[in-house]
């Protein structure tokens, strides 16, 4: 027995001392993050053509921007237009000297002297060489576009590959941060924002030892390369001659092509691919344009890895596809290759995609947190119907309240609470908050653990965060991006429009779950008649007669359904859809996934602050910690790509107050 407690005295302390290297870790990185962010952010820009906006940032004092290409340059657009923009609105003239298209890597002048002192802010450019996997950074940009009452956001990751000419990092960014500054937490410059895919975790930035290798002929005012925005397997041809798996940004040989210059230079199956020409890669976008950079029958050398020893043969480029060869093979068929991509890709684009060793999410890094959040792990619960998970839940009160996203049950019929012990509990409605899109739930339950909630009112834009799953474990880590704000508080229907062509009125196309007229039982084929007396036969004008309704106030819609024409008062929410689309990819607006990728309800909040967790809708709901363990947040949107909302932790607790007025029901029993 003495024994058993001098080991279990022993674990103890080695658990204490882990937790404490953990904590002492964290903390060491928000201090580190926030220091670097007062220092970059004044240097930040805003890059402007007339057309569009992107980003870039100040590396000299006398006002030397870098940027990528494709931010300053197309078939229909000058330079003699250009204008930076920093934090504070202040706008400066610029002028555009060079470029490597290849890159994506392009350098301006501002062209006016500095108006707040003798000297631009500027920041210091890092080595991207000396980056290794799983080094931190951050990444600031505008995406959207400059917005003076939305500071550019924050958003955290690691470096996920490194090459000659890319990183490529787990930092989201988004259109409009083309051109923006990637750093590393010492706040020096390492990449400026090239590409993105569909796929979060991969983020092409413009590693910054191209400008170190380049930047003499920028400046003078050279411009040359070719834009590759796409993978053209080049790799596989004639020209190379191997077919690779792509895992965690590796390239493993899987197939060599008889008789190609891969096969005479010994290359086998197993071998990973390290660098060609003297170059490395970091993703095969980075591979396919230094396959393009090379000549047919071009003497060059090839470096990879056999089974932990690494070797150097010589290379004999083949000869290179046309494009429209290229084009053609690809119409061919899917090779098992491209079927195993495919799979890959589609699970990346689930809640439950595999994880990379060197991200932020990695196994390594959520244990960090795991001491952070000890004290709340039975502080969340997961709300499921039929036993698919509908939202998160916050605890707020010992005997049993419970709050959620009240727009993912608006359909449920029957929800269950599960408990972080896997208690079953079924829920009743106390009261629905539409504004701030929160559902106060109750079971009968007792001795629950409430969520402690921080009394500070608006962290700043930096705080480090983390969401956990319904068992208290750390998932989703991430960074407050933008502190509290007012989101649009316009009046809202919650409807989609279609035109008619005999201009009698508009017609209702879709009704968004969660909006007022689906409440008020507005339905799909209702035509609309009039707003308030105000006859419609544009979809426009009924937009700016609602949108101009404060929120709250009843409007007179005068619909007609069949061919019975009535009129019924609407009571207008906030506008709950986001403004921000122009940042959403594709899928995220596709009607086939309304409300798969991006809440439905996603704006429209009194107060909220944004920050850069890759949550789902469905994983909505719960507290948002910092590392101190206390909730700075409820987890309310998933927005973009880039973006999630959460509402301030004193919003919160004065709802709860508010709400739970309300609850004049008799308790309900433990679900069996």
């Amino acid at each position: 027995m003495t024994r058993f407690l001098l080991m279990a005295g022993c674990f103890a302390g080695w658990f204490c001392e882990v937790a404490f290297a953990d904590f002492a870790a964290l903390q060491a990185r928000q201090q580190q993050l926030e220091a670097s962010l007062q220092k970059v952010t004044p240097a930040l820009v805003s890059v402007q053509d007339g057309y569009g906006a992107g980003s870039g940032v100040v590396v000299s004092a006398d006002g030397m921007v870098l940027t990528a290409s494709h931010v300053v340059e197309t078939r229909f657009r000058g330079s003699e237009r250009l204008v930076v923009q920093f934090p504070d609105g202040s706008k400066y003239r610029a002028e555009l000297l060079g470029m490597n298209r290849s890159a994506d890597a392009a350098m301006l002048k501002i062209t006016e002297p500095y108006r707040n002192g003798s000297k631009f802010p500027y920041v210091e450019l890092g080595d991207s060489d000396q980056l290794s996997r799983g080094d931190w950074c951050f990444a600031l940009g505008h995406p959207g576009g400059f917005r003076k009452e939305r500071p550019a956001p924050v958003r955290l990751g690691r470096v996920l590959s490194v090459g000659h000419r890319t990183v490529v990092s787990d930092c989201a960014i988004v259109l409009g941060d083309s051109g923006g500054p990637l750093f590393d937490l010492a706040g020096k410059l390492i990449g400026i924002h090239s590409m993105i895919t569909e796929v979060i975790v991969e983020n092409r930035h413009v590693a910054i030892d191209v400008f170190r290798r380049d930047g003499d002929r920028m400046e003078k005012r050279e411009r040359w390369g070719k834009l590759n925005a796409r993978d053209d397997d080049m790799v596989e041809t004639e020209f190379f001659g191997v077919g690779l798996r792509w895992r965690n940004f590796t390239p493993e040989i899987v197939w060599v092509l008889r008789n190609s210059p891969a096969e005479k230079a010994g290359l086998r199956e197993g071998d990973i691919l390290l660098k060609i020409a003297g170059q490395s890669f970091a993703d095969p976008l980075g591979l396919s344009s230094l396959l393009a950079d090379l000549a047919e029958d071009q003497k060059t050398s090839v470096e990879y890895d056999r089974r932990g020893r690494e070797k150097t043969a010589p290379l004999i480029t083949g000869r290179k596809p046309s494009d429209e060869e290229l084009a053609n093979r690809n119409e061919k068929g899917v090779s098992v290759q491209d079927r195993e991509h495919f799979r890959e890709l589609k699970n990346q684009l689930t809640s439950l995609r595999s994880v990379g060793p060197y991200e932020k999410r990695s196994t390594e890094e959520l244990l960090r947190f795991e001491p952070t959040v000890a004290n709340a792990s039975n502080s969340v619960v997961e709300i499921r119907e039929f036993g698919e998970t509908l939202a998160m839940g916050s605890v707020m009160s010992s005997d049993g309240y419970i709050f959620t996203k009240a727009s993912e049950l608006e359909d449920a019929i029957a929800p269950e609470c599960i408990l972080s012990n896997g208690s079953r509990y079924k829920v009743r409605e106390v009261a629905i908050d539409r504004i701030l899109d929160l559902a106060l739930l109750k079971i009968d339950a007792s001795g629950l653990t409430p969520v402690e909630w921080s009394n500070e009112p608006a962290p700043e834009a930096g705080r480090i965060v983390i969401t956990t799953d319904a068992r208290g474990t750390p998932q989703w880590p991430g960074v407050i991006s933008v502190k509290n704000r007012s989101l649009s508080s316009k009046g809202f229907l919650g409807v989609l429009l279609a035109e008619r062509n005999d201009l009698r009125g508009v017609e209702i196309k879709e009704v968004l779950p969660g909006g007022a007229a689906k409440r008020h039982g507005i339905q799909e084929g209702d035509i609309i008649l009039a707003i308030n007396g105000t006859p419609i036969q544009r979809s426009r004008t009924m937009i700016e007669l609602v949108s101009s309704t404060p929120t709250g106030q009843s409007i007179a819609v005068r619909l007609e359904r069949g061919r019975v024409v009535r009129t019924i008062n609407v009571e207008l929410t906030a506008k709950f859809v986001a403004e921000d689309n122009e940042v959403m990819l594709e899928r995220y607006l596709d009607p086939a996934n309304r409300g798969k990728y991006a809440s439905i309800h996603n704006s429209g909040f009194p107060e909220a602050m944004q920050h850069d967790t890759d949550l789902y809708p469905h994983q909505c709901g719960g507290p948002l910690f910092d590392i101190s363990g206390k909730a700075v947040g409820l987890n309310i949107a998933r927005v973009a790509r880039i973006a999630s909302y959460a509402l301030p932790a004193h919003v919160v607790v004065k709802a709860f107050d508010e709400m739970k007025k309300q609850d004049v029901a008799q308790p309900l029993k433990k679900a069996s």
